[in-house]
């Protein structure tokens, strides 16, 4: 972009005094050889002996320019701007103006000062270049704008379904804990229900088995005590068989006795 100071110089100086003529002058020569330094104390000097003109706070305005103090700078051409009803110097004000904003990086201000300046000299090629200049420098940020909005909504997207699933993974992963405490808290519960039933069951064996025992003792009790009854009995029974039988052969004693005692009295005739 091309950006050109203009300086106010003999055809302008017609309406200062002498004593300020002399050092816009002197100003003038250093500001040609790059000594804005200089070139701003003659400036001022000329100010201090006509301070509302216009073409003085203009040419110091350009000075302050070079120095690279943009600022200051603003603020005498503004001076100068309102107190001066000459279009082409109005124009030459508002193109510097907004050289000025553009060296602030301020291009949206830079654009207004120079479609003001083209407004009043429509024939001004310089603003005309530098509005389609900065016009396609605002496309092309903005084009830079969008895009990195695209990576940064996209990158953020990304981010946020892998937060998304990092937690859904930890959710997961919370479920599958608490489903694999939960089985173990089953299985150690089974495990205690399973113990205790074996207890149980232990108990119940012995238990059973004290029952089998005892009524195995009681059969073996019932055994011999059944054993000794037959024994008892069948000593009893071969007694009262003994008995049966002495009474038996007693009694054929006897009633041999008695035949005989009989037979004996048949013949002797006596009773026993």
């Amino acid at each position: 972009m091309k950006k050109t100071i203009f300086l106010i110089t003999i055809l302008f100086l017609a309406s200062i005094s002498a004593f300020a003529y002399e050092n816009m002058v002197k100003g003038n020569k250093f500001y040609h050889k790059g000594d804005f330094d200089k070139a701003v104390e003659f400036y001022q000097k000329a100010a201090e002996k006509d301070d509302k003109n216009p073409l003085i706070k203009y040419n110091l305005a350009n000075a302050y320019y070079r120095k690279g103090q943009y600022d200051t700078a603003c603020d005498y051409y503004n001076f100068a701007l309102k107190n001066t009803d000459n279009e082409n110097l109005k124009s030459a004000i508002l193109y510097n103006m907004g050289n000025a904003a553009y060296r602030k990086q301020d291009t949206n201000l830079a654009l207004d000062y120079y479609k003001a300046c083209l407004k009043l000299n429509p024939s001004d090629i310089q603003a005309k270049q530098n509005i389609e200049f900065l016009q396609q420098d605002k496309q092309k940020q903005q084009n830079k704008n969008d895009k990195d909005k695209n990576k940064k909504d996209k990158n953020q997207n990304q981010k946020d379904n892998n937060d998304n699933n990092d937690n859904n993974d930890g959710r997961q992963n919370r479920n599958d804990e608490d489903k694999q405490d939960k089985y173990s808290r089953q299985n150690k519960d089974d495990n205690k229900d399973n113990e205790k039933q074996d207890k149980n069951d232990t108990g119940d064996n012995k238990t059973d088995n004290d029952k089998d025992e005892k009524n195995k003792d009681n059969k073996d009790k019932n055994e011999q005590d059944n054993k000794d009854n037959s024994s008892e009995n069948k000593q009893q029974n071969s007694g009262q068989h003994l008995l049966d039988y002495f009474d038996k052969q007693d009694k054929q004693n006897n009633d041999k006795a008695k035949a005989v005692n009989v037979k004996a009295k048949a013949k002797s005739g006596k009773i026993w």
